[in-house]
């Protein structure tokens, strides 16, 4: 008989948008929130920040909240800008600056992996139940392929990464990791 990892002992969650490249932020990295004052290609301006001063790193993990989009800072350019990994961010778009990298980089209390809860963006009763494939890295490096998995219910796996590709477009971003 198998036995479910359901026992959550820190509280801690975090949404999750998915990636094909980059690994589920922790949920207690302090965070920086904001704004992009400019759109410029590859870049995170924001000239209300103050990134140097808040220990912003070459690794953090910025989430766009106004996309649901993902992706690493590469270099730090001033106390305002950011070289990150992808053309993500316009002006006015919204982010979350995770500090202090991947799940990795911090304790939490916890093993590594995640419990990772499988939402759906698609609105359906409680009399029906939707189903969704998921692609996920679990704590010992596997990608795994859930098929057809019951949309509300928990991965039976601890996670590192949702994949973008090999999961549907209604779970990337409906997901949280709990720890």
């Amino acid at each position: 008989m198998a036995y479910p990892k359901i026992n959550v002992n820190t509280g801690l969650a975090v949404g999750v948008i998915a990636s094909d490249t980059i690994l589920i932020p922790s949920p207690a990295l302090p965070t920086l929130t904001g704004a992009a004052t400019a759109t410029t290609t590859n870049k995170l301006v924001d000239s209300n920040a103050k990134f140097v001063t808040n220990k912003v790193q070459i690794g953090d993990i910025v989430y766009n909240t106004t996309d649901n989009t993902v992706v690493t800072v590469t270099a730090i350019d001033s106390e305002t800008t950011l070289t990150v990994s992808a053309n993500l961010f316009a002006d006015t778009e919204n982010y979350k600056v995770f500090i202090g990298g991947p799940v990795f980089s911090t304790s939490i209390n916890s093993s590594s992996g995640c419990l990772l809860y499988v939402g759906s963006s698609e609105d359906m009763t409680a009399t029906e139940m939707g189903y969704a494939t998921i692609k996920v890295k679990t704590i010992a490096g596997n990608d795994v392929i859930f098929n057809k998995f019951p949309v509300g219910q928990y991965l039976p796996v601890q996670v590192l990464q949702v994949f973008s590709t090999g999961t549907e477009s209604t779970s990337r971003v409906s997901c949280v990791a709990i720890w």
